[in-house]
């Protein structure tokens, strides 16, 4: 495994390649000795060469550049520059290696050649692409003074043993790059072991750690007191959706958690429908108060959805309002209006997937009115701005 990671020898020797400044750069150092010290000075008063370079060069704050600038010990621009340089190299554009530096300045102690080369070769011979390398080394730059044999090929291992394939641990990672940062043994594996306590099935822990990893790399005793709030909600932990409902706690906090189902029944949901609708559709927890409040507004008093319907079909709720509900409204007005369908139709009309929408209340009425194939190209396939 990961054979050509593990033949790698480096020199440490810096990387050599002649760069010109860029611009900003050479303004800045050719402008005032007095604001652009040469070195990193032994007089006290004298701002350090590289937190200087870190403010006008990247954008970072001044009090970061101080602090960073302790650790940060090159007195001319050879050091940046070759991490830079070999950046650039590694299909980064400038905007990156800015946000790079400004999350981790640290980067500029890295040498290439055995600090961050390695990482690449590793997410590269992972099955990356370079466009993914440099998405998880700009999101997650310190992941370059992580111990490969010791971390990070141990955590691809751990992701192997659940999922399917490479290319599924690929969408793991990219989903929650920090994965590397966590101790196996102190928050995935224990976590692991509670969902198997709970009976959780293998194949939807496997399920989590594909599409929402970051929701079980957390504090074991908070990830324990979660899966048990689920399953006191009603959710059977045979069913994928009691992953859906992990997930979506994971979330929130505890307080947002409640203040989200105190909003619902303000609009007249009894707590028991709120934790119905819940336990069918746990994605409602996660929309905003405004679109709940736009929604409902429209079901409730446009449309006079009674409760009860909202809490059977709860997934009504995670709907487009403006893709789906309003333009689906208007057709069903119109088709109600010709007597082509009764009032009952509203809800499934809603519902349903584009493709049924447009056999079962489209096609099937073309014959006894022409005019509907237009009107539903006129409502439904605007070109997006």
């Amino acid at each position: 495994m990961f054979n050509l990671i593990r033949k790698f020898k480096f020199s440490h020797g810096r990387f050599s390649r002649a760069t010109s400044l860029p611009s900003a750069t050479k303004f800045y150092f050719s402008s005032s000795a007095a604001n652009a010290p040469e070195t990193n000075s032994k007089d006290s008063n004298a701002e350090p060469f590289s937190a200087v370079y870190l403010k006008n060069e990247y954008g970072v704050s001044p009090k970061k550049a101080l602090i960073y600038s302790k650790f940060l010990i090159f007195d001319s621009l050879e050091k940046p520059l070759s991490v830079v340089t070999f950046l650039k190299a590694h299909h980064f554009t400038e905007s990156q290696i800015t946000r790079v530096v400004q999350k981790w300045p640290l980067i500029f102690r890295c040498v290439p050649e055995s600090s961050i080369l390695p990482k690449i070769e590793f997410f590269r011979d992972l099955g990356f692409s370079s466009s993914e390398i440099v998405k998880i080394l700009t999101l997650q730059p310190n992941l370059l003074v992580r111990n490969l044999e010791g971390q990070m090929i141990p955590c691809v291992d751990f992701l192997r043993s659940f999922l399917d394939s490479d290319k599924d641990v690929i969408f793991s990672i990219l989903r929650y790059p920090g994965i590397f940062m966590e101790k196996l043994h102190h928050t995935l594996l224990p976590n692991v072991e509670i969902l198997r306590e709970a009976g959780v099935p293998e194949s939807h822990i496997a399920a989590l750690l594909r599409v929402a990893p970051r929701r079980i790399a957390v504090d074991p005793a908070s990830f324990r007191s979660t899966v048990e709030e689920v399953l006191k909600l009603g959710f059977s932990h045979l069913r994928k959706n009691f992953i859906t409902g992990l997930i979506v706690m994971r979330q929130l906090s505890s307080s947002s958690w409640k203040e989200k189902i105190e909003y619902y029944m303000r609009w007249g949901w009894s707590e028991q429908q709120v934790r119905d609708a819940i336990r069918k559709s746990p994605q409602i927890m996660s929309i905003s108060k405004d679109k709940i409040a736009k929604i409902l507004d429209f079901l409730i008093n446009r449309m006079a959805c009674d409760i009860s319907v909202l809490t059977f079909k709860p997934g009504l709720m995670m709907l487009s309002f403006e893709e789906t509900i309003a333009p689906r409204y208007a057709f069903y007005q119109v088709l109600l209006s010709k007597g082509l369908i009764k009032s009952s139709r509203l809800v499934p009309m809603l519902s349903c997937p584009q493709r049924l929408f447009f056999k079962r209340f489209v096609q099937c009425y073309v014959e006894k009115d022409p005019e509907l194939l237009k009107l539903y190209k006129e409502t439904f396939c605007k070109p997006k701005a």
